[in-house]
């Protein structure tokens, strides 16, 4: 039940994200040059980091749940491979977000860590359906 209010609350997010990004999209600067001297073009930039930065900042979050709940470590936080900061001028916690290659290293772990909690499960299911399979068979061939 963890795993589906912690992947429903990702979702919400990520949709609140895209609504967001959808929205800077409409107000695109139209003319670069004039835009650009302006500063237009610089605030539109700056608006799209900050979104990207959410975007990841909610990731990072799923990501560190799910990890919770399935007790895999997270990569080191000191590690500048593993994680991006956020600008203090954009929020003064300056939270940290995983980069690509922190999503990677974190998928993978909880990908493996899935893969052993569903192996017991595949080897008893197995088991019990040859079971069920070979008594079906006896009971049909002394029919």
């Amino acid at each position: 039940m963890r795993f589906l209010q912690n992947y429903l609350k990702y979702r919400r997010a990520l949709r609140a994200q895209a609504k967001a990004e959808r929205e800077l999209e409409k107000i695109y600067p139209p003319n670069l040059s004039s835009d650009f001297d302006s500063g237009e073009f610089a605030d539109y930039i700056r608006r799209e980091d900050q979104l990207y930065e959410w975007k990841k900042l909610i990731q990072t979050d799923y990501f560190r749940n799910k990890a919770i709940n399935l007790n895999v470590p997270m990569p080191d936080q000191e590690d500048k491979e593993m994680y991006g900061t956020v600008d203090w001028d954009d929020d003064p916690k300056q939270p940290k977000y995983l980069t690509d290659k922190g999503l990677r290293v974190i998928r993978d772990a909880i990908r493996e860590e899935q893969r052993q909690r569903r192996e017991p499960v595949n080897y008893w299911f197995a088991i019990v359906v040859g079971v069920i399979g070979s008594i079906a068979g006896l009971i049909s061939a002394f029919k």
